[in-house]
């Protein structure tokens, strides 16, 4: 009898890891969308470059400082551990997981533009501010807090998703 309980043990184990797995990519049809930056509270949260009075910014434990981020977006127009995963889906039923620290938007736009902060829109490249973004209701109701799965969302081929706090970050259904 032993026996018999290591090995279904075992199995429900192995189950439970193709579970996750299946989880993480798709949920009944759901497309998960990560939602992933690297901030590093003390720097971010600091003052400067965040200014008193606003609050924490990053209840993240990254490692990339504040410093280091504004000068891989001056080189770059971009912050690599800051990103949509994947960029790209060919499936129309997703959700967004904020797997950061920072709050984030996954917000559908026609088109790709830039966000509802000006020096980080100037940073990565993208004067002009989607105009989704500059909708306080649609900018609201995007919104992804850290560790908050955003509702299911209905796309279709051609739909474009961004970020509206950093506008670099964004996915594109496909099909």
């Amino acid at each position: 009898m032993f026996r018999l309980i290591r090995i279904t043990t075992g199995c429900l184990v192995a189950v439970a890891f193709s579970a996750l797995a299946v989880t993480l990519t798709a949920d009944g049809g759901t497309r998960t969308v990560q939602i992933r930056d690297d901030c590093d509270p003390a720097t971010f949260n600091a003052d400067p470059p965040v200014g008193p009075g606003l609050g924490v910014i990053c209840g993240g434990d990254g490692d990339t400082t504040f410093g280091d981020f504004i000068a891989e977006l001056q080189a770059t127009q971009s912050a690599e551990k800051w990103r949509f995963n994947p960029t790209t889906t060919d499936d129309t039923l997703l959700v967004a997981r904020n797997r950061g620290g920072e709050t984030h938007t996954f917000t559908p736009v026609a088109k790709f533009g830039g966000g509802v902060v000006p020096g980080l829109n100037a940073l990565s490249g993208n004067p002009d501010v989607a105009p989704e973004c500059a909708d306080a209701a649609k900018f609201g109701a995007s919104v992804v807090p850290p560790g908050v799965t955003s509702k299911a969302i209905a796309a279709k081929a051609g739909d474009h998703f961004q970020c509206c706090i950093h506008p670099w970050m964004r996915t594109t259904v496909t099909k």
